[in-house]
């Protein structure tokens, strides 16, 4: 089984960061919002070893071709392989209701 390098973009950190304010300041509070970013550390790790294995979204949804995607409870962490390189470049972290296509253009 190959192991990848995930490499994660500033847009998708601070993605990261925002979701996690908003679940600590508006939604939920400091316990959900820390059990979130354990949730998230832990899918990103988890791509190390799984990033091939997941499927590749529709174009039509996305309006690229090779954007992968693994979800975090009610978020979608999206991501290409390259796989040469053996690495996971994650792009952005959503919410799994979002305009995806216009959400990923804005990368």
């Amino acid at each position: 089984m190959k192991k990848y390098i995930v490499e994660i973009s500033e847009t998708a950190e601070q993605d990261l960061e925002n979701i996690i304010l908003y679940l600590r300041n508006e939604l939920s509070g400091d316990i959900i919002a820390d059990k979130y970013k354990i949730l998230f550390k832990q899918k990103l790790k988890d791509l190390e070893n799984v990033a091939e294995s997941m499927p590749i979204i529709s174009e039509e949804l996305t309006g690229f071709n090779n954007i992968r995607k693994v979800n975090v409870r009610n978020y979608i962490i999206f991501y290409i392989v390259n796989e040469e390189n053996t690495k996971a470049s994650v792009l952005r972290i959503g919410h799994a209701f979002m305009d995806w296509e216009k959400y990923l253009k804005d990368e």
